[in-house]
């Protein structure tokens, strides 16, 4: 018998080894997305909850619809504590933030586009908020109504990447809104 046991007795170690290696990268792999989910899911609440306290500001603090820079600091403040409050290993030097605001001198006349970036970690997107513009509704008063985006990046762990040497650390939410 050719087939004999003896002659297979190593097939066992390196099959195991090679799968064990397999099953290793998988779990990385498995534990740097549920890391980057969880935070993808704060970031999409707290992006959401900022534009909208953006939108709403001129209803609890006056009739000025231009976004300005302490507006800006105050919703980073606010996006560096909640996330302080809920996620456990925060640090915040990798949080970095974008706010923009864009108002309209007449229907389809937009006017310079308030940008204000914030944070250590560079936040901008591809496409700024002047390519948006077209999201903008014509009120029933007969005004273009503004148009509101934040955009939060966080700096996560970098598990997988440290493993195949790549780097897969930014986990990234933007939310835009119609003013009123």
């Amino acid at each position: 018998m050719t087939n004999s046991t003896s002659k297979q007795k190593g097939n066992f170690t390196i099959e195991f080894a090679v799968v064990g290696v397999a099953l290793a990268l998988l779990l990385v792999f498995s534990m740097d997305v549920i890391v980057k989910l969880a935070y993808k899911g704060k970031l999409d609440r707290l992006s959401y909850s900022l534009v909208n306290v953006a939108k709403e500001r001129t209803q609890l603090y006056g009739e000025d619809f231009q976004m300005t820079e302490p507006d800006a600091t105050a919703l980073f403040n606010i996006a560096s504590n909640s996330l302080r409050r809920t996620a456990g290993s925060f640090e915040l030097d990798g949080l970095g933030m974008v706010v923009e605001g864009l108002t309209f001198s007449g229907v389809g006349v937009p006017n310079n586009a308030s940008v204000f970036e914030l944070g250590n970690y560079d936040c901008r997107l591809p496409q700024n908020i002047g390519d948006l513009q077209d999201l903008s509704v014509v009120t029933s008063w007969g005004r273009q109504a503004r148009l509101y985006r934040v955009t939060i990046c966080y700096e996560t762990e970098n598990l997988f990447g440290r493993v195949l040497g790549g780097e897969f650390t930014r986990v990234r939410s933007s939310s835009v809104i119609v003013g009123r």
